[in-house]
C-alpha cells in the first residue's frame, strides 16, 4: 500500500489538501448548525418500549406536560396581585402585555393566589389559613406567605423552550415590574435550556483553545509545524465530518454527543504522532532516502489495526437502547476511520515535501537526545530485572482496584451538571429555601371502570396515599384530589376523608380541571403529586423503594378490606431520571465489556495466539480498572461524561499497545533476544507513547474550564486515564514481555533465529 513513489505521495497530498480546503467551509457551516441544534431531553433517550417510559408518556397524555416552570421573586406572596396579572398576560389575548405566540407556547398557568381563591370559594369555602396550609410546600412557602406561579408549557413550548422562557421572563419583567436578576425560575425547561447553552459554549469556547494547545504541543514534540498542522488538519476534518453527519441524520446535539468530537480528535492525534515517529526513527537509522516509504510501510499496519479495533469497539455502542449512545458509537467509528485515511493520504506527502534533508535536524544525530534515551534505557533495564515483580504487582492492582467496579455508582443530579457559580443552581436554592422542593414525583392510583368502590372510598384512599407520601423524608408538599375536597383528612391510617360529598359530578369535574383525575373506558386514575429537592443528597433508588414500601401495603390493605381492585403507578421526572441513570450505566458497561472482548479477539488474531491475546489485554485493562475501580472503592459517583472516557482509555491504550508489540516482534524477528527487543522497543516507541499522552491529555485539559461539569470532568478523566495508560504500556506490558510469558508474543521461528550479542544491541540502540 505504501510502496508508492515520491511523486505519488505528493500527488495524494495535494489532491487531499485541495479537497479539504474546498470542503472546509461546508464542514464548518454544518458543524455550527449541528451545534446550534443542541437539545437535551433525557426522558426521550429511553426507548418507547421501556415500561417506565410508557408509564411516563401515558401520564403526560392523561394529565399534563412535565415541561413546567416555577417562577417567583423575593416579595411574591399569596395575596400579590401581580400573580393573577402575570397569568392573564400569558393567557388572555386582551391583556396589554400579551404576546401573540403565548397561546402556542403555554398550556395553563397556576398560581398560589388563584388556587387559594378557588379553595376559599364555594363549594369548599375553606378559611384563608386552611387553604394556605393545604398548599404549603408546593405553591406556598414554609412561612405561609411566599408564593409562585407554575407555568405549564404546551407541546410546542416544550420543543421551543428557549423562546418560551424568553417570552415568560420578558412578560414577568414587564407585568410585575421586577428586574430580571430578581426573578427566580426552575423546572425541566430551565434545566434543558441551561444544559443546551452550556454545551454550545463548551464547544465554541473550549474546542478552539484545545486545538491550539494541541497544535503547540504537537510542534514541541515533533519538532515541525508542518507535521503538527497536518495532524491537526486531519483531526479537525474528522470532527467536522462527525458533526456534519449528526446534523444530516436529524438527531439533535446533546450532552452525550458533545463528547464525540474530542474522542475523534485525541484518537487522530495519537495515530498521527505514531506515524511521524516511525518516520523520525527511520531517519535516525542513518538513511534519509525513502524514509517516508519505509515509515509508512512499517506504521500503517499497527495504526490500521489500532483504529479498526477502536472502531469496532465504538460500534458496540450501537446495540445500546439509548439513542444518543447509538449515534455516538456509529458516527465516532466513522470519524476515527476517516481521519486515519486522511492521515495516510496527507502525512506521506508532507514528509516527502518537507522531510528532514540532513543529519542536522532537531532529532539528529541521536546523541542530541541521548539524555532521553538514557532514561528509557534505565527504565527498560529496571523493568527487565524485576519483570516478575512488576507483572505480579500490575495484575494484583488490576484485580484489587478493578473489584471496585462492582460498586460504581452513577449520578445525573442537577447539581452535578453545573458549576456551583451558575445562576440556575442559585435559583433552585432560593426557590427550595423559600417555597419547597422542585423535582416532581407522581403517584397515580388506578380504579377499574367497573369498580364497586364508592366515590367517597376512592377519595379516602387517595387522601391516605397523599398522607403516606408526605411522611417520607425530603417531601414537604403534596397535592391531590384531597387538596380540593371539602374536608381535610387527618392521620395516616385509612379512614374517612370526606364525610359528606354533595354533587359528586361537580367534584369530579373540579378534580379533572385541576389535572388530578383522569377517566377513560378502562379505569379511573387519581394523581398524587409530590416534590423532592433538586439539590439534596438523595439516593434515588433508596427513595423510590421507600416510597413504594410505604404505599403498596396501604393499597393492599384497602383492596382486601374493601374487596376492590386497585393499581399503583409511580412516575414523573424523578423515577424517569433514575431509570435513565440505570439504563445508561447498564448499556455503557455492556458496550465497554463487548468492546474489550472484541479488541481481545482482534489481539488474538494479530498475535496468532489465544494466550498472547489475553495477556496483551492486561495493560489495556489497567487504566479502566485503576481509575474507575478506585472511584468505586471511594464511592465517587460517575456521570455521563465520565462514563464515556472509558472508550477513550481503551482506544488510546490499544494504539500504544499495538505499536509497542509491533516493534517488539519486529526486533525479535531480527534476531534479538526478548530482553534486547524490549530495550530497543523502548528506544523506538516510548517517545511516541509519551508524546501521545501529553498532547491528548494536556490538550483536553482546556475543557476543565467548561461550565458544563460533565465536560469538565470528562477532561480530567481523559488526562488521568491517559496517565494510567502510560503505566500499562510502559511498565506492565514490558514486564510481561521480559518475563517467561514474553515467548508467547513472538513466532517460534523468530525465536530460533540468530541472535546478536549484548554489545551489538547496545551499540545499535545508542
Amino acid at each position: 500500500m505504501f510502496t508508492s513513489s515520491r511523486v505519488s505521495f505528493v500527488q495524494r497530498f495535494l489532491v487531499t489538501a485541495a479537497a479539504l480546503v474546498l470542503l472546509a467551509p461546508i464542514l464548518v457551516h454544518f458543524s455550527l448548525r449541528c451545534i446550534n441544534t443542541m437539545f437535551n431531553t433525557p426522558h426521550l433517550w429511553i426507548p418507547e418500549s421501556n415500561e417506565q417510559r410508557r408509564e411516563f408518556d401515558w401520564f403526560v397524555a392523561s394529565f399534563e406536560s412535565p415541561a413546567l416552570v416555577i417562577i417567583s421573586w423575593p416579595d411574591c406572596n399569596v395575596d400579590d396581585p401581580r400573580l393573577p396579572d402575570l397569568a392573564a398576560a400569558l393567557s388572555n389575548p386582551e391583556h396589554p402585555h400579551y404576546q401573540t405566540d403565548s397561546a402556542e407556547l403555554f398550556d395553563r398557568i397556576v398560581t398560589g393566589n388563584s388556587v387559594v381563591q378557588q379553595l376559599t370559594a364555594a363549594p369548599l369555602r375553606l378559611t384563608h389559613a386552611q387553604a394556605v396550609h393545604r398548599l404549603r410546600g408546593v405553591l406556598v412557602g414554609k412561612d405561609d406567605r411566599s408564593s409562585c406561579a407554575v407555568v405549564v408549557f404546551s407541546e410546542m413550548g416544550g420543543y421551543q423552550r428557549s423562546k418560551a422562557l424568553e417570552t415568560l421572563l420578558t412578560t414577568a419583567c414587564d407585568v410585575c415590574g421586577v428586574e430580571p436578576a430578581a426573578i427566580h425560575v426552575a423546572g425541566p425547561p430551565v434545566d434543558g435550556s441551561a444544559i443546551d447553552k452550556a454545551g454550545v459554549n463548551t464547544l465554541i469556547w473550549c474546542a478552539p483553545p484545545s486545538a491550539l494547545l494541541s497544535l503547540f504541543l504537537c510542534w514541541w514534540c515533533l519538532g515541525s509545524w508542518r507535521y503538527a498542522v497536518t495532524n491537526l488538519a486531519a483531526a479537525a476534518a474528522g470532527e467536522g465530518l462527525c458533526l456534519t453527519l449528526v446534523y444530516a441524520s436529524g438527531v439533535p446535539m446533546n450532552a452525550i454527543l458533545i463528547l464525540m468530537p474530542p474522542l475523534v480528535f485525541v484518537l487522530t492525534i495519537a495515530a498521527g504522532v505514531h506515524l511521524v515517529n516511525y518516520y523520525l526513527d527511520e531517519v535516525n537509522s542513518g538513511s534519509i532516502a525513502n524514509a517516508p516509504q519505509r515509515a509508512m510501510r512499517l506504521g500503517w499496519s499497527p495504526c490500521a489495526l489500532a483504529t479498526a479495533t477502536t472502531a469496532i469497539g465504538l460500534c458496540s455502542l450501537i446495540v445500546s437502547s439509548v439513542e444518543p449512545i447509538r449515534v455516538f458509537g456509529g458516527f465516532a467509528a466513522i470519524g476515527v476511520v476517516v481521519t486515519l485515511l486522511l492521515l495516510f493520504l496527507l502525512l506521506p506527502g508532507v514528509l516527502e515535501l518537507w522531510g528532514i534533508t540532513s543529519c542536522r535536524g532537531r532529532y539528529l544525530p541521536r546523541v542530541e537526545r541521548a539524555w532521553l534515551q538514557r532514561i528509557w534505557q534505565s527504565l527498560a533495564d529496571w523493568i527487565i530485572q524485576r519483570s516478575m515483580t512488576v507483572s505480579a504487582v500490575g495484575v494484583v492492582l488490576i484485580l484489587a482496584l478493578g473489584w471496585g467496579l462492582m460498586s460504581v455508582q452513577t449520578s445525573v443530579q442537577l447539581r452535578d451538571l453545573f458549576s456551583p457559580r451558575d445562576r440556575i443552581l442559585a435559583d433552585y436554592a432560593w426557590l427550595e429555601e423559600n417555597l419547597g422542593p422542585t423535582v416532581p414525583v407522581e403517584v397515580v392510583v388506578h380504579f377499574p371502570a367497573d369498580s364497586a368502590l364508592s366515590f367517597q372510598d376512592r377519595v379516602n384512599l387517595v387522601g391516605a396515599v397523599a398522607n403516606r407520601v408526605k411522611e417520607i423524608d425530603g417531601i414537604e408538599g403534596v397535592m391531590s384530589a384531597a387538596t380540593f375536597s371539602p374536608t381535610q383528612q387527618r392521620g395516616s391510617s385509612v379512614g374517612r376523608l370526606v364525610r359528606r360529598i354533595a354533587q359528586e359530578k361537580i367534584s369530579l369535574r373540579r378534580f379533572s380541571d385541576a389535572r388530578y383525575l383522569h377517566q377513560d373506558d378502562q379505569r379511573q386514575s387519581w394523581r398524587v403529586a409530590a416534590r423532592v429537592g433538586a439539590l439534596n443528597e438523595l439516593d434515588y433508588e433508596v427513595f423510590l423503594e421507600e416510597l413504594k414500601d410505604r404505599i403498596v401495603p396501604l393499597i393492599r390493605e384497602f383492596a382486601v378490606h374493601e374487596k376492590g381492585s386497585v393499581e399503583l403507578t409511580v412516575t414523573g421526572a424523578l423515577p424517569l431520571i433514575y431509570q435513565t441513570q440505570r439504563i445508561l450505566l447498564s448499556d455503557l458497561i455492556k458496550s465497554f465489556v463487548a468492546a474489550f472482548a472484541i479488541v481481545g479477539v482482534v489481539m488474538m488474531i494479530v498475535l496468532k495466539s489465544v494466550r498472547a491475546g489475553l495477556l496483551a489485554m492486561i495493560p489495556n485493562a489497567f487504566p479502566t480498572a485503576a481509575v474507575f475501580g478506585l472511584m468505586g472503592w471511594m464511592d465517587v459517583p460517575i456521570d455521563i461524561g465520565t462514563l464515556m472516557t472509558a472508550s477513550i482509555a481503551l482506544g488510546i491504550a490499544v494504539v500504544d499497545t499495538l505499536h509497542f508489540l509491533t516493534c517488539f516482534r519486529r526486533e525479535v524477528s531480527a534476531g534479538y533476544s526478548t530482553h534486547d527487543a524490549v530495550r530497543r522497543s523502548f528506544a523506538r516507541c516510548a517517545n511516541a507513547i509519551v508524546q501521545t499522552s501529553i498532547i491528548c491529555g494536556v490538550g483536553m485539559l482546556v475543557f476543565v474550564f467548561s461550565t458544563f461539569m460533565p465536560a469538565s470532568r470528562f477532561a480530567w478523566m481523559v488526562f488521568v486515564l491517559l496517565m494510567a495508560a502510560l503505566v500499562g504500556d510502559l511498565l506492565i506490558l514490558p514486564a510481561l514481555l521480559s518475563g517467561p510469558l514474553g515467548k508467547l508474543f513472538v513466532k517460534q521461528q523468530a525465536q530460533g533465529g540468530a541472535r546478536q550479542g549484548e554489545a551489538a544491541a547496545a551499540a545499535n540502540i545508542a
